[in-house]
C-alpha cells in the first residue's frame, strides 16, 4: 500500500512539474518592458522570447487621447495591446507609445501649444532611438487612422517599410467637410468657410456653434498644422515597401480613402478585410454592434490583419 502511495505521489509531482513547465512556456511567449524614449515618449516594447534578432514594428496611434494600447478614456478595446502580443508570438517585436498629450500636464504644456508636427517629431525620435538602441533586422512604421499620416511623413528616409491602417487619403479639412455634408447637410458650407479662414488667416471665427468641437479656440492651432499635410503627397514620397490595410465595416474612415491611397501607391500591397471595423475587429451586425465593439476588449483581432502584417514584414 505504501509503494502505491509513493508511486501516486511521484506521478502527481511529475504532473505538477510538467504543468509548471507548460505554464512557464506559455508565459514566455514574449517579453514586455516599458521604454522611455525621451520626456515626451513612453511606451511598451514587446519582443519575441528569443535571443535572435527580429524586425520591429512601431505603432502610431489614431487621433485623440488614444493610449499605447489603443484605448481612450471612455472605452477599452486593447486593440494594439492584443496585436503586439500576437505579432511577438510570431517573431516580430513591436513598440507602441502614448502620445505627448498624456505628458502635457506634467510638463506644463498647454493643449493649444501641441501641433501635428510634434507628433511627427515624436515618431522620428522613436525611430532614431530604436536604430541606435536595438538590434533589429528592420524597422517598419504602422500608423492607425491619424497615425497613418504621421507615420508616412516620419517614415521618409528613416524606415524600412510602412503600413497604413485605416488611414485617410485626403487632407483632413476635405475629409471633415465631406463627412459633415453626409451627416448634417447645410453645416458643410460653414465648415468649409471656417477651414478656408483658418488656412488663410490663422484663426476661424463666425462658424456655426454646432462645429465648436472642431473649431474650438484651443483646437484651431493643431487643426491648422494638420491641414498642411496631404496624405496622397506624403505617401508618394516613400521609396520603401508599403501596405494599405482597411476594413469594409469601418465607420470612421471610409473605404474610399484607402482607394485614394492605392491610386498614388499602385505598387503597394492592398488588403481590404471583409467585416472588419476601424479597430480591427469583426462586425457582422449593424452600427450599434460596431459602436459597442469599441468597449469590448474580449473581441479578437481579425486574423487577416495579423497574417498580412507578418507576411509583409518578413518578406521585405
Amino acid at each position: 500500500m505504501t509503494n502505491i502511495c509513493v508511486a501516486m505521489k511521484n506521478k502527481l509531482c511529475l504532473f505538477f512539474l510538467l504543468l509548471s513547465i507548460i505554464c512557464v512556456a506559455q508565459e514566455k511567449e514574449y517579453n514586455t518592458t516599458t521604454v522611455k524614449v525621451n520626456k515626451f515618449i513612453e511606451g511598451t516594447l514587446v519582443t519575441p522570447y528569443s535571443d535572435a534578432s527580429s524586425p520591429l514594428v512601431i505603432f502610431i496611434m489614431d487621433s485623440g487621447a488614444i493610449n499605447r494600447d489603443g484605448n481612450d478614456r471612455m472605452s477599452k478595446n486593447d486593440t494594439f495591446k492584443k496585436l503586439s502580443f500576437e505579432l511577438a508570438r510570431l517573431g516580430i517585436a513591436t513598440f507602441s507609445f502614448d502620445k505627448r498629450l498624456f505628458k502635457i500636464d506634467g510638463l506644463g504644456i498647454r493643449e493649444s501649444e501641441i501641433s501635428f508636427d510634434h507628433f511627427i517629431q515624436d515618431a522620428r525620435s522613436t525611430i532614431d532611438y530604436f536604430k541606435k538602441n536595438g538590434n533589429y533586422t528592420k524597422i517598419v512604421i504602422a500608423g492607425h487612422g491619424q497615425g497613418s499620416l504621421v507615420g508616412m511623413v516620419a517614415a521618409q528616409e528613416t524606415a524600412d517599410g510602412f503600413i497604413s491602417i485605416a488611414g485617410n487619403g485626403m487632407v483632413i479639412d476635405k475629409v471633415i467637410v465631406d463627412q459633415i455634408a453626409k451627416q448634417a447637410p447645410g453645416l458643410d458650407k460653414s465648415a468649409s468657410a471656417a477651414f478656408k479662414q483658418l488656412k488663410e488667416v490663422g484663426r476661424a471665427t463666425g462658424y456655426d456653434p454646432a462645429l465648436a468641437s472642431i473649431f474650438g479656440y484651443n483646437l484651431q492651432p493643431f487643426m491648422r498644422s494638420w491641414m498642411k499635410y496631404d496624405p496622397a503627397e506624403e505617401l508618394s514620397k516613400l521609396e520603401i515597401p508599403i501596405m494599405i490595410i482597411h476594413g469594409d465595416k469601418d465607420i470612421q474612415v471610409e473605404l474610399s480613402q484607402a482607394e485614394k491611397l492605392k491610386e498614388v501607391a499602385p505598387d503597394a500591397e492592398y488588403v481590404i478585410i471583409e467585416n472588419m471595423n476601424h479597430i480591427l475587429k469583426e462586425i457582422k451586425g449593424n452600427r450599434l454592434e460596431n459602436h459597442k465593439s469599441y468597449n469590448e476588449s474580449w473581441r479578437k483581432i481579425m486574423p487577416q490583419v495579423i497574417t498580412s502584417i507578418v507576411n509583409f514584414v518578413q518578406q521585405q
